[in-house]
């Protein structure tokens, strides 16, 4: 009978254990929003995030920066508006396609569909990228037309400044990493 009752004290703390965490993450919740008058990383509304593992469905203009691409006739990517003309992405999804083969759709939270629509004129890979180790693993894409940043579903991300003393600090890469990036970029 000890036996049991040991168990069912467990049991029953274990219960209680589950219940307060299970409260606890699901009250949890962070709201992403930034001033209006902020030159990037806004979008029209605040984005409530509850969870990461798992995600949640984004909803409309809050998250304007993303971008889905569309890659020949199916295939599909992401990216981030950077200014009107650029978007960034990955170069593991750049493949041997013609500029005019890859569409990217802006200001929408699902895929293939957008407030506004563009393909690639130019596409710039990183001259260092390996398809192997994915080291720079990073493309531009350049649009064959500007998008227009007053729709209210569509903006760009910021690209934070680094400076020498946030370099020395140890949370960014090595001083001169920034030079081959801003290479890469103009």
């Amino acid at each position: 009978m000890e036996v049991f009752q040991i168990r069912l004290i467990s049991n029953v703390r274990l219960l209680l254990i589950l219940i307060l965490l299970s409260n606890i993450r699901s009250s949890h919740q962070a709201v992403y929003s930034c001033s209006s008058n902020a030159l990037c990383g806004c979008s029209t509304n605040s984005a409530t995030v509850t969870r990461i593992v798992g995600g949640e469905n984004a909803a409309p203009a809050t998250w304007g920066w993303a971008v889905s691409l569309r890659i020949g006739t199916g295939s599909l990517c992401g990216g981030s508006i950077i200014s009107n003309s650029w978007v960034i992405t990955a170069a593991h999804c750049i493949i041997s396609q013609t500029p005019s083969q890859y569409t990217i759709y802006a200001g929408s939270t699902s895929r293939w569909a957008g407030t506004q629509t563009r393909t690639a004129s130019n596409i710039f890979v990183h001259p260092g990228y390996s398809s192997t180790t994915y080291v720079n693993d990073i493309a531009m894409l350049k649009l064959s037309s500007p998008l227009s940043m007053d729709d209210p579903y569509v903006s760009s991300i910021c690209i934070p400044s680094v400076n020498q003393s946030t370099l020395s600090a140890g949370e960014w890469p090595s001083v001169g990493t920034n030079v081959r990036i801003l290479l890469f970029l103009e």
